[in-house]
């Protein structure tokens, strides 16, 4: 399995529960700075040994997404966008609007063109920065 790995700017807990929600997935497994041997961030305040060290959250039976509240340097969002192939048309919807809220929809779910007309695709760009892809096939 591939799990793309996203950082956040202390807002990793409130991101995955909100791709929890979008795709029906499993509870967000997540693990805290204040998790790790007290030495390994000894200079970390209350508030940032709180935030997420690691965690991850299943969004489907074989992929989900992993990440943390980075204590390094990074751009909001990346160049990566996260396709989910979603099991309906109606599945796909319901995750892309919770994902617009907040976010910005970059395009809509429309029927792909030949050779791919039997599915739909749109995108959509979360409050967190993060582009995603959904897919579905046409039943």
């Amino acid at each position: 399995m591939i799990m793309p790995y996203l950082s956040f700017y202390g807002d990793c807990e409130e991101a995955f529960k909100l791709y929890q929600k979008a795709f029906n997935g499993q509870q967000p497994n997540l693990a805290r700075y204040s998790d790790a041997p007290s030495s390994s961030y000894p200079d970390m305040d209350k508030e940032q040994l709180n935030k997420i060290m690691h965690g991850f959250v299943m969004l489907t039976e074989s992929g989900g997404v992993s990440g943390a509240d980075a204590i390094w340097p990074v751009d909001k969002g990346s160049a990566i966008n996260i396709h989910v192939y979603c099991d309906s048309v109606d599945t796909a919807q319901y995750a892309f609007d919770i994902l617009a809220e907040e976010g910005e929809s970059i395009s809509r779910l429309e029927r792909n063109p030949a050779p791919h007309d039997s599915s739909v695709s749109g995108m959509v760009k979360d409050k967190y920065g993060f582009t995603w892809v959904l897919s579905a096939q046409i039943a």
